[in-house]
């Protein structure tokens, strides 16, 4: 592209302002009852499914479906983790209902066969490819996150999770937690092998930057021809590696976790959502741009900690809030003494849209106390 033509881009790009106070919670996805609203869920998870509470929610879409994964599971079965729902959903103001894959009377569970899924190894990202689907699962976990990995599975329905490679590894591995798209349309600077699935992901979690790397589509199984990010040259030309330990950050942070990419065809930007303990208070950031590797935008705060005063538990609201439990791990008596928390700002790109001069943006949110997974909603003025 030529430098006119760079400018005439730059000029036409739009500008998103986030409208401040506009990030609303939309529903509970999961649980029994709506702990904020004190009325059953559209889901009705435990009633239906024995399924009690959860986290996470990565989505993706498949054959018309989106497809949500879901972390540790707590309910009524005894050692079901890992849980996965679907939805016809086109439009979440209606509400959305979760399906959750059930086999042999019992709620579906990704378990890899020879890959050990217990607490802080779950789902961390999925794609349809080729009539097929793919969850990537952080397993070996360690409590320094030296032993981490990131491991590609191929799901075939019913029930079925092939194990296929190791994405990243700790130490030195920047994609223990991940986000997956298919290329949506040709970028240039991209390495050849094109198309290619685009990988953004983070290392150990909440002390990380974001990393980039690109994977041919046709390889995607193998690995093979994948590429790492690598920086911008002297020209402002992106670079690339075939080594992870050359990939350098496109956002500098230092303490992201849980990080969600999705495509906005509509203005034909890459939208970024993250959970981040820096600048305090902790929250949820937003960032946006042309390209998969960026510049990303200056981040713009959608929510932040106190900002789920009415639905996430506080231990000395006056008065209780009532909002305590379930919380997994603990016993019932130590419920009420958990502070939740604000994670896993998960966007569901059929439901993210441009209206006029405003973007919809909506994402699934985890709380922890009660450990349950809420669709939210933020908006921004389109510029």
């Amino acid at each position: 592209m030529h430098l006119a033509d760079q400018r005439s881009a730059k000029a036409t790009e739009p500008v998103l302002r986030y409208l401040p106070g506009s990030t609303i919670k939309l529903e509970q996805l999961v649980g029994e009852m709506d702990k904020e609203r004190h009325r059953p869920t559209r889901s009705r998870t435990f009633s239906r499914y024995g399924l009690l509470g959860t986290d996470l929610g990565y989505s993706f879409e498949h054959k018309g479906r989106t497809y949500f994964l879901f972390g540790d599971t707590i309910g009524r079965w005894p050692g079901v983790l890992h849980t996965v729902a679907t939805t016809d959903a086109t439009d979440p103001e209606p509400g959305v209902r979760l399906d959750f894959l059930m086999v042999r009377g019992r709620p579906l569970t990704v378990e890899p066969t020879g890959i050990t899924l217990g607490a802080f190894e779950t789902p961390i990202g999925g794609i349809s490819l080729g009539g097929h689907m793919y969850v990537v699962v952080r397993t070996n976990h360690s409590k320094d996150w030296s032993t981490d990995r990131g491991v590609l599975i191929k799901f075939i329905p019913p029930a079925k999770f092939q194990k296929l490679r190791t994405i990243s590894r700790s130490p030195a591995g920047g994609f223990i937690t991940q986000s997956l798209h298919v290329q949506p349309k040709p970028f240039p600077g991209l390495p050849l092998g094109a198309p290619f699935v685009i990988i953004w992901g983070t290392a150990k979690y909440r002390k990380s930057d974001a990393y980039l790397m690109v994977v041919p589509a046709a390889h995607f199984e193998s690995g093979q021809g994948t590429q790492y990010f690598a920086g911008m040259d002297a020209a402002g030309k992106p670079t690339w590696s075939a080594r992870e330990s050359d990939a350098r950050p496109i956002v500098k942070n230092g303490t992201l976790g849980d990080l969600s990419v999705t495509w906005c065809k509509d203005l034909n930007l890459w939208l970024m959502t993250y959970d981040r303990r820096l600048p305090a208070p902790e929250g949820i950031a937003f960032s946006y741009s042309r390209t998969p590797w960026g510049p990303w935008s200056e981040p713009q705060v959608l929510f932040t900690i106190p900002d789920g005063a009415k639905f996430i538990h506080h231990p000395r609201s006056i008065p209780p809030d009532g909002l305590a439990g379930p919380v997994i791990g603990k016993p019932k008596k130590d419920w009420a003494t958990e502070h939740g928390g604000a994670y896993a700002p998960y966007v569901v790109e059929r439901f993210t849209k441009a209206v006029g001069s405003e973007l919809n943006l909506c994402y699934c949110l985890s709380t922890w106390n009660p450990y349950v997974v809420v669709l939210m909603r933020s908006r921004f003025e389109i510029q």
